[in-house]
């Protein structure tokens, strides 16, 4: 009995959490606005949209830096360490 009341709760929830992520995972397609596509405003295939960007760099990019690799990677090791160390010595 138990396990018939697990799988209509699974049966339940099955057709909602689809419909949900099929909804979250078409809507930033939805949003977005192309010629001639929905969401284009006009009959004649959209709308003339014209932007300029200048951005100034004044190096390297932070990701670039050796350093700062290496202590990405030593945090990581240092966390994988302590997560897969279970104390260690055991009490015979």
């Amino acid at each position: 009995m138990n396990s018939l009341l697990k799988r209509a709760r699974t049966a339940v929830w099955t057709l909602p959490a689809v419909m949900l992520n099929a909804f979250l995972l078409s809507a930033p397609v939805l949003a977005q606005t192309g010629a001639g596509g929905a969401g284009g405003g006009t009959s004649s295939g959209g709308t003339d949209v014209s932007t300029s960007t200048t951005t100034t760099s004044t190096g390297v990019e932070w990701y670039g830096q050796w350093w700062i690799w290496a202590v990405g990677v030593a945090v990581f090791l240092i966390i994988v360490i302590a997560l897969t160390n279970r104390g260690g010595r055991t009490n015979p």
